[in-house]
């Protein structure tokens, strides 16, 4: 018997790493756009940076009125505003795209609105991703989904706060 086998035989040891996978949360973002996070209805908060890809969400929405309310508030770069931008692409169930709205944000919260009368139930599916560069750039972002929206799971990431780049000098 190996020195892991002899650690994970152990009852405790097994209980523990039980509990550590029931305390992730759920409802995290996705970075694979084949296997995206559901949102919920109300908000869902994130943070991202360009050393991914993006984050992927799907919801069903109609028939009826959707509103989408969608903000954004840029890290900064060495605790400092820096105008960035924050790309919202949806997408229909046949990748069609839908729509692509831009966010820009420089030391504020940043915020725009979409809306939509469908005249069916479908799923969308929204990719959100941040302008590429050679510096670390990104935020913090809110989506929220009002109106004709199927709420199959709590909003995403409740407790999230805004992320904030390190100072380049400390005091």
């Amino acid at each position: 018997m190996t020195n892991k086998s002899r650690i994970l035989a152990k009852p405790a040891v097994r209980l523990l790493l039980c509990l550590g996978g029931l305390a992730t949360p759920a409802s995290a973002q996705s970075t694979d756009p084949h296997h995206p996070t559901v949102l919920g209805a109300g908000v869902n908060r994130a943070n991202i940076t360009n050393n991914i890809r993006g984050h992927y969400y799907s919801f069903m929405a109609g028939p009826g009125h959707v509103d989408v309310e969608l903000a954004f508030k840029e890290m900064g770069v060495f605790g400092r505003p820096l105008p960035q931008h924050l790309n919202f692409d949806f997408w229909n169930a046949d990748g069609v795209r839908l729509s692509h709205i831009e966010v820009l944000s420089q030391g504020s919260v940043a915020r725009r609105h979409t809306d939509a009368d469908l005249p069916a139930r479908q799923r969308i599916n929204l990719a959100v991703s941040t302008q590429w560069g050679a510096i670390k750039v990104g935020g913090y972002y809110e989506i929220e989904l009002k109106g004709a929206v199927e709420a199959a799971a709590p909003p995403v990431g409740a407790d999230v706060k805004p992320a904030e780049s390190e100072p380049l000098a400390r005091p």
